[in-house]
C-alpha cells in the first residue's frame, strides 16, 4: 500500500511540474436518467474543472447536443488513444438506436471495441433514451456481446476496496442500485479495478471492466437513484487521474509518459 500511494503521489507531481497533459480525450454527456438534472449539471462541471488541462481535451454535450457528440465519437474512435466517454444514465441515440435495433457496428459500440472506455452514472448502464427504459437490460448485453449480463440489484452495500482507497480518496462507503455483477463476467471481459464492492465479492461499485481482446473498458460509478448527493465529479476525477496516469492501462498511443512507463512497467 505505501509503494501504491507513494507513485500516486509521485505521479502527482510529475504531472503538476512536468506541465504535460495526459493524451486522451474525455466527452461528457451531461444528460441525466435517476438524478436530478441540476445535480448533474454540477457534478459533470466538477468533473471537468478537475481534469481540464490535465488531459487532451474535455467537452460536455448538452440533451440537445447529441447530434455533435456522435461527431465527437466518431473522431475519437481508431485514433489511437483510449478515449473516455461519461454517460449520466443516459444513453445518445445519435451514437446507439433505440430498442437495440442495431446489434452490431453502432457508433457506440465501434467506439468501445477499438479499445475505448465508458462511463456511466446514475441509471443502469445503456439502458435508457430520452428518460425512457427503450433498450432495457438488453442495452448493456448487446453493447457487451454478453447474453445474461445484467445489473439488477437494490441498495446493495458497497465497502471501499484498498483500491478505492488508493486511486479515490472520495469515495466512502454507500448503497448501489445497480452495481457490476462481478459473477456474472465471462471470456474476455474480466474485473479490471474494484473499487467498492459487496461483502460476498459478487457485485462492484465503482467498477472498471474490461473486455481483454479488444481492450474496451467500461465503468460504472453510483448507479443510484435519486441520491443527488453522492460525490460523482471527484470519484470520477480522482480515477482518471489517478489511475490513468499510474498505470501501464494508458491511452494506447500516447505521446504522454505515463507512471507505469516511468516503472518500466
Amino acid at each position: 500500500m505505501k509503494k501504491c500511494f507513494f507513485s500516486l503521489v509521485v505521479a502527482t507531481l510529475v504531472l503538476a511540474l512536468a506541465g504535460w497533459a495526459l493524451a486522451f480525450d474525455v466527452a461528457i454527456s451531461t444528460q441525466a436518467g435517476w438524478y436530478g438534472q441540476e445535480a448533474a449539471d454540477r457534478e459533470m462541471a466538477a468533473l471537468s474543472d478537475a481534469i481540464n488541462g490535465k488531459v487532451g481535451s474535455v467537452t460536455l454535450f448538452l440533451a440537445d447536443q447529441h447530434a455533435d457528440l456522435a461527431t465527437w465519437v466518431t473522431n475519437n474512435t481508431n485514433d489511437g488513444e483510449n478515449d473516455i466517454l461519461v454517460l449520466n444514465g443516459q444513453f445518445p441515440s445519435t451514437i446507439y438506436a433505440p430498442g437495440n435495433t442495431q446489434v452490431d457496428d453502432s457508433l457506440a459500440e465501434i467506439f468501445l471495441d477499438s479499445g475505448n472506455t465508458i462511463f456511466n452514472t446514475g441509471d443502469y448502464m445503456f439502458y435508457v433514451v430520452d428518460g425512457a427504459g427503450t433498450n432495457g437490460a438488453a442495452g448493456l448485453e448487446t453493447m457487451m456481446d454478453l447474453p445474461g449480463i445484467s445489473m439488477w440489484d437494490d441498495d446493495t452495500a458497497m465497502v471501499v476496496t484498498n483500491e478505492g482507497k488508493n486511486y479515490t480518496p472520495s469515495l466512502v462507503d454507500y448503497a448501489s442500485d445497480r452495481p457490476t455483477h462481478l459473477d456474472q463476467l465471462v471470456d474476455p471481459w474480466k474485473a479490471l479495478v474494484i473499487l467498492a464492492q459487496n461483502e460476498a465479492g459478487t457485485r462492484a461499485e465503482p467498477c472498471i471492466v474490461m473486455n481483454t481482446a479488444t481492450k474496451g473498458m467500461l465503468g460504472t460509478f453510483y448507479q443510484t437513484s435519486g441520491q443527488d448527493d453522492d460525490p460523482r465529479g471527484a470519484v470520477m476525477s480522482e480515477f482518471i487521474l489517478s489511475y490513468f496516469s499510474t498505470t501501464s492501462v494508458s491511452p494506447a498511443g500516447s505521446s504522454a509518459t505515463t507512471w507505469g512507463a516511468i516503472k518500466g512497467n
